[in-house]
This record gives C-alpha cells, sequence and structure tokens, in this order.
C-alpha cells in the first residue's frame, strides 16, 4: 500500500517543482515585449538618429490672448486647479488660485485670509443639483488649507511688476488607494456657490507594495509654453497617464517678456544691458490655465530648473518665488521640510526629487536628508527607487556638457550605493538614454540615466554633440547658475586625457534631437517598459521613438554597506575609474545563462510530470 502513496508524494513534488520554475522563470524572463529589447542586452552601441531637418527646430510662444491660456472661470471662482501626490497614496494635495493677478508699478496685494480654502470630496459624483452650491449634502468629507499671496517686484524702471492672485492648497487625507473620488474646491460661503468649482474628478495612486503600480507614468521636462509645448501635452494627455513628473523649467516665464516670444540660444548675448532678467508673470498664469484639464484630474509633480530661479529685488536677493507659491509637494510628509527636494510613494515605486540649485554638497542639508530617505526605503514594499533633478549628469551635447559636475561628485556614489534604479533629467533641450554607468564607467548596476528635456520650450532643440568636430565647450564655457564649475578630463577609455571624446561616448547609448515626452510602465518588481514618444509621431500607430524595458537586478546589485564614491577630490587631471567593463559583460553572460537554465529545467519538468501522471492513468485502468 504504501507505492500509490510514494507515486503521490512525487507527484506533488514534481508539481511543486513545476511552480517554483515557472515562476522563477516569470521573476528572470521579461513579458512578451515582441522584441523590444532590455537592459539585460546591454551595454548597446552608441547610437545617434540625426535632427530631421524636415522639423522645425523651435517654434514661437503661445500669445496670451490666445483662448487655450484664459481664465476657465471667472472670480471668486477657482482655476488654474491642480493635483499632487503626498507621500503616500492615501493622501491628495489640491491646489487652485483666486481673484485676479495685477501688473503695474504701484500695487496693492490681495488679502488672503479674506477667502476660505476648501475641498469637498466624496467616493460618488454628485446629482447635478449640487451645482448650486449646496455640496454639504452630497459630499460626506471636507478638506480646509490655506492660502498665499506673493509678489514679483524690480527696483528698475521699465520692469512691470507683480502680485498674485490668492493661491490656495489643501491636503486631503484618508483616501483609500487606488480609488476615484469627486471633488469640488473652492469657498462655500459664497453665495450660490459662485466660490466654487464645478465637480472634478481623480484616482488614487496605489497603495505602497511590489505588486502594485501606477498604470503609467508620464515624465516630461523644459515644457514652456510654445506651439511645441501644446504637442507635446495634448500627446502626453492620449497617453492617459496616471502620474506626471515634470523635471524643470516649467513656463520660461522669465524670458517671455525680453524675448518677445522668440527664443534666444543666449540671453545675456542678446540683452547685455539689461540690469536683471525680467520674468513675466502672467505667463505662469497662462501656463496653469493651459496645464488645468490635465493636472485637475492627474497628479503632477514638479522640481525647481533654472528658470524656475526668477531673480528678483536689488542683485536678484530674492528668488524661486512663484515655484514656491504656485506648487504643493509632500515636502513636510517626507521630511524635507522645503519644496526644493522631497520624497514620495506611487504603488511600489519610490521617487526622490532632488534640487540642484540650492545646496547638495556633503556637508549640507539636502544630502543628510537623502541619506536618511534612502535607508528608510523598504524594497520589498517599493522595490523601484526613481530618482529626478533637472541638470543631467551624463550628456553627451555641447550644451550643459558637465555643467554639474560638482553635484555628481557629491551624490553620485550615495544614489549607486543604495541601487538607485533610474534617475530622469531635463535641462538639454534634446533626449538621450545611457547605458547603466557610474563614475563615467559603464557598470551593470548603475542607474539608467535619461535626459528628457525636450518639452518643446522657447529655446529651442539642442543639435550639437560635444564628439562633434569643434563642437567640444572650452573649460570656460557651461557655468552652471548655483554651485561650482568642476569640470574634468577623462583618465581611462577612448578618451583618456581629454575633455570631449572624439565619438559618442560608450556610455551614452540612445540620443536624437526631437521634442516629445517619455512614459514609464512599471510591470513588476523587476521589468518596467520605457518608451520615449516624440511629437512627430504623435499619430503614427504604434511609433515610439525610442523603447526598452529596464530590468533590476537585485540579486545581483546588492545594496551596499559601505558608501560608494565619486571622490569628490579629484587632481586636476580627473577622476579615476572605480568599477572595470569586463564586470558588465560576464554578468550579462550569467543572466543569459541563467534563462537558458530556466528553459530547460521547464522542459525537463514538464516531461517528468506528464510521464508520472501517465504512469498513475495507466496503473488506475488495470
Amino acid at each position: 500500500m504504501a507505492a500509490p502513496a510514494a507515486a503521490g508524494d512525487l507527484r506533488f513534488l514534481l508539481v511543486g517543482l513545476l511552480l517554483v520554475v515557472v515562476v522563477g522563470s516569470r521573476l528572470v524572463r521579461p513579458p512578451d515585449g515582441g522584441g523590444i529589447p532590455t537592459t539585460l542586452d546591454g551595454p548597446f552601441e552608441p547610437a545617434t538618429r540625426a535632427f530631421d531637418r524636415a522639423l522645425r527646430q523651435g517654434s514661437d510662444d503661445v500669445p496670451l490672448t490666445d483662448p487655450r491660456l484664459a481664465p476657465r472661470a471667472r472670480p471668486p471662482a477657482p482655476e488654474q486647479i491642480a493635483l499632487a501626490a503626498s507621500s503616500d497614496a492615501t493622501s491628495v494635495w489640491v491646489s487652485w488660485v483666486t481673484g485676479e493677478a495685477q501688473v503695474g508699478s504701484h500695487l496693492t496685494p490681495l488679502d488672503p485670509s479674506t477667502v476660505r480654502s476648501e475641498v469637498w470630496y466624496s467616493e460618488r459624483p454628485s446629482p447635478t443639483a449640487a451645482a448650486a452650491g449646496d455640496v454639504s449634502g452630497h459630499y460626506p468629507h471636507v478638506a480646509r488649507g490655506k492660502a498665499e499671496v506673493y509678489s514679483q517686484l524690480y527696483p528698475y524702471p521699465g520692469l512691470l511688476n507683480y502680485t498674485s492672485g490668492a493661491i490656495h492648497h489643501v491636503r486631503l487625507r484618508g483616501l483609500r488607494p487606488a480609488t476615484r473620488y469627486y471633488y469640488r474646491c473652492g469657498d462655500s460661503f459664497v453665495r450660490g456657490g459662485a466660490g466654487l468649482s464645478g465637480e472634478l474628478s481623480f484616482e488614487t495612486l496605489p497603495s505602497s507594495a511590489a505588486a502594485a503600480y501606477p498604470r503609467r507614468v508620464a515624465v516630461v521636462g523644459d515644457l514652456g509654453l510654445t506651439g511645441n509645448s501644446t504637442s507635446t501635452v495634448e500627446h502626453l494627455a492620449r497617453n492617459e497617464p496616471s502620474l506626471v513628473v515634470v523635471v524643470g523649467d516649467m513656463t520660461y516665464a522669465n524670458q517671455y517678456r525680453t524675448t518677445g516670444g522668440r527664443g534666444v540660444p543666449c540671453f545675456s548675448c542678446s540683452f547685455p544691458d539689461a540690469p536683471l532678467r525680467e520674468s513675466y508673470q502672467p505667463r505662469w498664469d497662462g501656463w496653469g490655465r493651459f496645464m488645468e484639464p490635465l493636472t485637475s484630474r492627474i497628479p503632477m509633480m514638479v522640481i525647481e530648473g533654472n528658470h524656475e530661479i526668477e531673480p528678483q529685488g536689488q542683485g536678484g536677493a530674492v528668488t524661486f518665488a512663484s515655484y514656491l507659491a504656485r506648487f504643493a509637494v509632500p515636502s513636510e510628509e517626507s521630511g524635507s521640510n522645503t519644496k526644493f527636494y522631497y520624497s514620495f510613494n506611487a504603488g511600489g515605486i519610490h521617487f526622490i526629487m532632488l534640487g540642484a540649485y540650492v545646496d547638495y554638497n556633503r556637508t549640507g542639508a539636502q544630502y543628510s536628508w537623502l541619506e536618511k530617505d534612502l535607508r528608510k526605503i523598504d524594497r520589498r514594499v517599493t522595490p523601484w527607487v526613481v530618482a529626478a533633478w533637472h541638470p543631467p549628469w551624463y550628456n553627451s551635447y555641447s550644451s550643459h556638457y558637465q555643467e554639474f559636475e560638482c553635484m555628481r561628485q557629491a551624490m553620485e556614489g550615495l544614489l549607486y550605493q543604495h541601487c538607485v534604479d533610474i534617475v530622469f533629467s531635463g535641462h538639454v533641450h534634446a533626449y538621450e538614454r545611457m547605458n547603466r554607468v557610474f563614475n563615467y564607467t559603464l557598470d551593470p548596476c548603475g542607474p539608467v540615466y535619461i535626459t528628457i528635456g525636450d518639452g518643446g520650450n522657447i529655446e529651442k532643440i539642442d543639435i550639437d554633440h560635444a564628439d562633434g568636430p569643434g563642437k567640444c565647450p572650452g573649460p570656460g564655457d557651461n557655468h552652471p547658475e548655483f554651485g561650482g564649475v568642476c569640470h574634468l578630463n577623462f583618465t581611462s577609455g577612448p578618451a583618456k586625457g581629454k575633455f570631449c571624446w572624439e565619438k559618442q561616448p560608450e556610455w551614452s547609448a540612445f540620443r536624437e534631437s526631437s521634442f516629445g515626452h517619455g512614459i514609464l510602465e512599471v510591470v513588476n518588481s523587476t521589468y518596467a517598459l520605457w518608451t520615449w514618444h516624440r511629437n512627430q509621431d504623435a499619430y503614427g500607430e504604434d511609433s515610439v521613438g525610442d523603447q526598452i524595458y529596464i530590468v533590476r537586478q537585485p540579486d545581483k546589485c546588492l545594496l551596499q554597506t559601505t558608501s560608494a564614491s565619486s571622490e569628490n577630490n579629484c587632481p586636476s587631471e580627473g577622476c579615476p575609474s572605480l568599477v572595470s567593463n569586463s564586470g558588465y559583460g560576464a554578468q550579462k553572460d550569467i543572466i543569459r545563462s541563467g534563462h537558458l537554465i530556466w528553459n530547460a529545467s521547464l522542459v525537463i519538468s514538464m516531461i517528468l510530470i506528464s510521464t508520472v501522471f501517465m504512469k498513475g492513468n495507466l496503473c488506475s485502468r488495470f
């Protein structure tokens, strides 16, 4: 009687083996990608798609008289409504503007305390009768916040002052993840509901878990408000993202008035006598109105760029006034207590937004906060860690080449130590995706750096590469608007002893000068699909500019207990390479061998199981 039991046990064990093999193969194999490459296939030979001369290199600013930039509501009703994520899925920020902004020489700011900041919300849409203003009977929840007003003031003749409408920020708490909410914002005490918005809705992000991810995350940078910018936003909206990340340089308000709506490559060259770069603040209001159909239903997360500096006052002593007033970000929730850098979770992704225009040195507050934030990450809950800031560390274009080398030397080792998976930046007005890299050396555990500063702004597309003939910047070029200069010559490889490569660098996998945006779709804890959409492909069927599966290798790239370093105290001739390229190819061979082993194991297990079950069936027949 023992034989049948033994056979049953064998069948049970083989079924278990099959399950292990299938699950394991799912962990190392990508979804059906239809031939889409993965980072396991890299490092890739550098490739450049030349700028299409049939396309315009830029376009003019959309004038403020355009209907898309007109107020969508009359005071006292809210306008420029925008959502932002909080630190987790149970909370959301709602922002809007009421009242009229003023432009002129002698202005009296509005009093924000005279209007309430309320958001009424529910999991069910309200009847149309609620439009009359009876919100308390239709929305069971209300959250209240505060409002502020900011001014942009110039002590120079001919430059116009500005004072904003009342800018409201309200945080909704206790929400359910992955749930649609219906809301109205404004002041319910205004008679007849005139102080409230119409009903809008949003869906909260999924809870933080290794199996829960936003459907799509849109990434865009250096957007502005030109004809190209509007094409980018329209294309992005059609991709139906769950979250939008803007990596700096939102409006280019600081160039609208002084350039007359036509971009110039060098402000100081074209306007050498200007005492201060004027920032025409009504441009911010127009941008908020244009973006409202998107931002009132999808959270948008921002980080400051150089065009948000907007100096004002004597000598430009006051900066970032509009950025700090207009956007709500989870700074307090993430422990940074400043809008210049913060973090948040979106399902199983932990986003870190860093500031390049505030102190980033190792002795500063931002570095200390970053260390603490990285230590708190639980990769079992948020397997993916994505960082974003405005200026790129890795960039093969002439524009901004090695501009923020000091920031890279200060922070790169910390991000590498904690296995950050992807880094998004803008600043360079073109697209570029890197091979995995650390300290200018190919490294299978380095992040995938992606430059996505091609949103469509007034300064036109960048087309010159630093490795092109006569295009290598000089030592006096590309000085940052904040921080020091740490330009270096390479100490190894084909560019040894030189400031620029003579061909596309090996760490640059693909680059193209076209306007567009990107979409990140995280599939599971191991695979994420990255797609770059060019504006000229907006109406093309299944047409993409660049696409790749980014693959995490947590079993190969372990969190380090000791700090990796990009060596901040480099000699004048440059920093040494810390990692050998040879390990990249060896590790890729190991992964490919693993795929073969899984496939072979799967086939053998299926044969064994079939044999056992067939024998069992034959015995039962006789």
